[in-house]
């Protein structure tokens, strides 16, 4: 079921008509009704896998608040000695380890497998030139991810180890628990949500609020300007330069199509995630935000924690910290410590964020150029962290005034560069010919061969001179939104108090924009997320 389809539609009507119709004690489950129809036209199958890490991550949740509340019994009962205590320690750690990883291993297992299975296995055949067909899942049918699989397996994970380290209590309502993880919303495209912060607001009662209502409105009209008034409108024309035959294209062409791939890149899953918190803003329900201003970050480091801030916050609680605070790191961080403090800090963090943007690399997929992304990210935020007292003393002998607008203009521009290097190995597929892409950036710009290069690759796509004056006009007010909300203001607050006029004529434009986008032919590329 497509966002923007009718069945989508009539769904989000009749739910929110019940939701506040009905009374607030059944709210929920007229959310988890929605989501379970929502889920069961996307493919019946699907309903299955996300069944099992319901199942598995609930009942192992439950285990462990057992195991952690006998626990704290026995040290109350004062029965024990000192050293008896600490055995009993050592023994409740070893089952609710047994309990935490024999999970860990159904939930990742099943979304490795559905998810790298197949491609490992072409890889394979194709390096030993043998037939492995047989190996391949779903053979002859083909197999698609269950939608929002990566998204709501995290989910479920996330909420595991909260209980695992006490941080939450565990869900005693099966069906609640279920709602969290399935909630129609995002599980096209995430965000990744934690159970202390959405799934305790489905035991809220929740009151028509028109207000709230208007401001899910138009953000869901905002991300629909975004990814159909833009996102679409471009992204077969990033396909035309990255995927086409053509490996002798000017760097001009070449850069041009990397811009474009960083506007489409964001138009789209930003979009998406607008229409997402949009819908769920309906009822009342807020969801963690994923997109803060990316392209205004000042480093690598600050662009991640605004770009898939979700997930970036996953693996920052999840990875980054319990690999920093292993016994192994911390003995490591004492040795770089007698050399400086600096180094104390820097290299295990470095570390830690090379294996995290490995990993963030492969969960995009198992080819070689999103390991090669991840890779360049993490090693550009940890050599920047490593050298950072070196750029101050660079910035203090050249009397740069740091705080000034001028300099963070100078960071915004060499951060976009930065991140948009990183998108070489993230959009195109070919490990040679990105390195290949990348270099004739540089060394053969030639921005003469531009315009023949324009016309060899578009002469026979219709490059609508209507599509890049629509692209134009969303970037302009993607920009000009964004500087609001970089200025530390929030767009909604600043359009309600603009007057009727003006509120209006907003409202009209984004309406406009979307019914004009519709009318433009397009190739619609789906999420792009949603594959991952």
């Amino acid at each position: 079921m497509n966002i923007l389809s009718m069945e989508f539609f009539i769904l989000l009507a009749v739910t929110f008509v019940l939701y506040y119709v009905l009374p607030k004690k059944f709210q929920w489950i007229c959310l988890l009704v929605a989501s379970f129809v929502f889920y069961f036209f996307t493919g019946t199958f699907n309903f299955v896998f996300i069944l099992i890490s319901s199942v598995t991550t609930f009942f192992a949740a439950k285990k462990l608040s057992l195991l952690n509340g006998k626990f704290i019994e026995l040290k109350k009962s004062g029965n024990y000695a000192k050293e008896e205590l600490k055995n009993l320690k050592l023994q409740f750690r070893t089952k609710k380890r047994i309990v935490l990883f024999a999970t860990l291993i159904i939930n990742f297992g099943i979304l490795a497998a559905l998810k790298y299975w197949n491609t490992i296995i072409t890889m394979v055949a194709d390096s030993a030139s043998k037939d492995l067909s047989f190996l391949i899942l779903g053979r002859g049918k083909g197999l698609l991810l269950p939608l929002g699989i990566s998204f709501y397996t995290f989910q479920a994970v996330g909420y595991l180890l909260d209980v695992y380290n006490s941080k939450i209590k565990d869900e005693t309502n099966f069906a609640k628990y279920l709602l969290f993880l399935s909630f129609f919303p995002q599980l096209i495209q995430g965000p990744i949500n934690r159970y202390d912060k959405l799934g305790t607001q489905f035991s809220q009662e929740h009151s028509f609020d028109f207000d709230n209502v208007k401001e899910g409105v138009l953000q869901f009209l905002f991300g629909a300007v975004k990814k159909y008034a833009l996102a679409d409108l471009i992204c077969q024309y990033v396909s035309q330069i990255f995927d086409s035959t053509y490996n002798d294209l000017p760097g001009s062409m070449i850069l041009f199509g990397i811009l474009l791939y960083s506007f489409y890149q964001y138009a789209d899953f930003s979009g998406g995630i607008d229409m997402v918190l949009g819908v769920a803003k309906l009822f009342g329900i807020k969801m963690q935000p994923n997109f803060k201003q990316p392209y205004f970050s000042i480093s690598l480091a600050d662009f991640w924690r605004r770009w898939h801030i979700s997930l970036g916050l996953w693996m920052k609680d999840y990875v980054f910290y319990p690999f920093v605070l292993t016994e192994g790191m911390q003995k490591f961080t004492k040795k770089c410590t007698k050399i400086s403090k600096h180094l104390g800090r820097a290299i295990p963090a470095g570390i830690a964020n090379i294996l995290v943007f490995f990993i963030v690399g492969i969960w995009h997929g198992p080819e070689m150029h999103y390991v090669l992304w991840g890779l360049y990210n993490g090693l550009v935020i940890a050599i920047s962290d490593l050298l950072k007292p070196c750029f101050a003393k660079i910035t203090e002998k050249l009397h740069l005034n740091t705080k000034s607008l001028g300099f963070k203009i100078f960071q915004i521009i060499r951060t976009f560069i930065i991140v948009n290097i990183g998108w070489y190995f993230d959009r195109i597929y070919d490990v040679k010919k990105s390195f290949v892409f990348l270099g004739n950036t540089f060394t053969k710009f030639k921005l003469g061969q531009f315009s023949p290069a324009f016309n060899m690759l578009f002469s026979s796509m219709h490059f609508h001179k209507s599509r890049l004056g629509l692209s134009i006009v969303v970037i302009s007010i993607i920009f000009i939104t964004s500087l609001i909300s970089e200025n530390k203001g929030d767009v909604y607050e600043w359009y309600k108090k603009r007057n009727i006029v003006v509120r209006w004529g907003i409202l009209y434009l984004f309406l406009i924009l979307f019914i004009v986008s519709l009318s433009i032919p397009s190739v619609g590329s789906g999420f792009m997320y949603a594959n991952y």
